[in-house]
């Protein structure tokens, strides 16, 4: 298990590196992420719905993932008073939500073996019902950080809401295999054999995108307001957790992968918001950098002594 974390560690600090030999460029993370998200990612989703059984109960799963990620949002908004606007906008949107299909997916499959992904994933539908645009409408909306955004009329801003949603393959892939579980619908086998190979590589590709956006911000302010958003983060994950291990009505190895998501690092769409509200691009990746190294940190060591693998 050391080794299985030291193998995606290096795959951070590795890609890392090389951005700093000059091997990659400083906006390659963006070809990054559009593997990742647009490849990898969508084929892991599909393969470990594929190779699993779903057992409808699993659903409550989503629900849990979706107030795991709402409610920090406002817990954070009530806490941050007091502090600038921009920086209250960056610890909403990064102390709250969980990076599940890009970052804990390939972690706890790596731990766990492919089946533990499908509880992942359930996770993340309700998770990304949040993260992957309802956290932005709601700090500027909350923060009135966007006047363009509040004078448009409400069809609009519902169509504007609606793009965000639908623009992303991987949620589009949730929903797709949501409607699958429903109708009881089985992935040929000439499909799985054709994805497995990108979904193999989705644990890589990663922690290797998670590298690439990695930059040290030279602002002390930056370095403080990180220190908070780990805090915020800290706490929440042992809620979270805690919650999911004695109310969750699974067995050990289900909880154990919940627990494991519970402490996941800040999402890519977090640092994606980040970079658009405050325009602090270098904050949000190095956030994102730092809470995955420790997140890493963290699900190894409870990987270890809890009792569900």
């Amino acid at each position: 298990m050391i080794f299985q974390s030291g193998a995606l560690l290096i795959a951070i600090l590795g890609t890392y590196a090389l951005k700093h030999l000059h091997v990659f460029g400083e906006r390659d993370y963006k070809v990054a992420q559009g593997i990742v998200f647009n490849m990898t990612l969508p084929c892991a989703i599909i393969l470990s719905f594929a190779t699993n059984k779903h057992d409808m109960r699993m659903l409550w799963i989503v629900l849990f993932g979706f107030f795991a990620c709402a409610i920090p949002l406002f817990v954070v908004f009530l806490g941050s008073r007091g502090d600038e606007r921009n920086y209250r906008a960056f610890q909403m949107l990064n102390a709250s939500g969980l990076n599940l299909g890009a970052f804990c997916l390939p972690v706890v499959q790596t731990f766990m073996g492919a089946s533990a992904g499908l509880p992942i994933i359930m996770l993340d539908i309700g998770n990304a019902t949040v993260a992957t645009a309802g956290s932005l409408t709601i700090t500027r909306t909350l923060l009135h950080m966007d006047d363009n955004f509040r004078s448009l009329p409400i069809s609009l801003r519902l169509r504007n809401i609606a793009h965000d949603f639908l623009g992303s393959i991987s949620f589009d892939i949730y929903m797709l295999m949501l409607v699958f579980m429903f109708l009881h619908i089985t992935i040929p086998q000439p499909i799985i054999t054709l994805i497995t190979p990108f979904a193999n590589a989705n644990a890589f590709c990663a922690m290797a995108m998670i590298g690439l956006m990695m930059e040290i911000p030279d602002n002390r302010k930056d370095r403080i307001e990180l220190g908070k958003v780990i805090a915020w983060r800290a706490v929440f994950g042992v809620i979270i957790a805690v919650a999911a291990w004695f109310i969750l009505p699974f067995d050990m190895r289900i909880r154990e992968i919940i627990v494991l998501g519970s402490f996941a690092p800040i999402t890519i769409f977090s640092t994606k918001f980040t970079d658009s509200l405050t325009g602090n691009a270098k904050l949000a990746g190095f956030s994102l950098t730092v809470t995955a190294i420790l997140s890493l940190i963290v699900m190894t060591i409870l990987h270890a002594l809890l009792p569900g693998a």
